[in-house]
């Protein structure tokens, strides 16, 4: 699993706020945002990514936890278990026919379509990748090695948020702007609540 705390940028600038605000009026509004933030990321993450990668949506939900909030705080958890190439869009090739007949003594039929191999699309703007020793048995995508048979992988969650991927760095930013940008939605609604009466105590 890999684990990500939210942090917020700009927070110092918070202090000029705090002069004018009673300490538990601040302290509510400060948690709101964090709570309004931390609600926002997982979709974030998972439009994000998959706006990059031909990963499942569902998949980046499933490997989601969170987020943990405490107080001020906020935690998400990432797994870092490969998925199988079944969520990047796996194809399954196809057995190459023989060429029939051809007036050898066994006819003139027509041939046999030529074999194509396995392909998934790990790039959402990338061409599909293809697997020639991999095929798909027991719902699984299994690849022919010298050992025997192993389970094809793609790339897990947490290493495409977290990790170096190729769009680490613009998902990371991405993902860090919306958490900026709902933690002050949710310190403001707490804020105009607390000027109306509701939660000013």
């Amino acid at each position: 699993m890999a684990l990500i705390s939210l942090t917020l940028e700009g927070l110092s600038g918070l202090q000029k706020m705090q002069a004018f605000l009673s300490p538990e009026t601040f302290e509510k509004a400060k948690a709101a945002g964090v709570r309004y933030a931390a609600k926002a990321t997982p979709p974030a993450v998972a439009k994000s990514v998959t706006s990059r990668y031909g990963i499942k949506s569902a998949r980046i939900k499933q490997d989601t936890k969170g987020p943990f909030i405490r107080r001020d705080e906020a935690t998400l958890v990432f797994s870092r278990k490969p998925p199988t190439l079944l969520q990047y869009g796996f194809k399954p090739g196809r057995r190459g026919g023989t060429q029939a007949g051809l007036g050898q003594g066994l006819g003139w039929a027509a041939p046999k379509p030529s074999g194509k191999p396995a392909t998934a699309r790990l790039l959402k703007a990338g061409t599909r990748i293809t697997y020639p020793n991999t095929f798909l048995a027991k719902g699984l995508p299994f690849t022919r090695t010298a050992r025997g048979l192993s389970v094809e992988h793609g790339p897990s969650t947490g290493s495409l948020f977290l990790g170096r991927s190729q769009f680490g760095d613009a998902i990371r930013s991405e993902v860090q702007l919306r958490i900026n940008e709902q933690f002050i939605k949710g310190m403001q609604r707490a804020l105009d609540s607390a000027a109306r009466g509701y939660g000013g105590r």
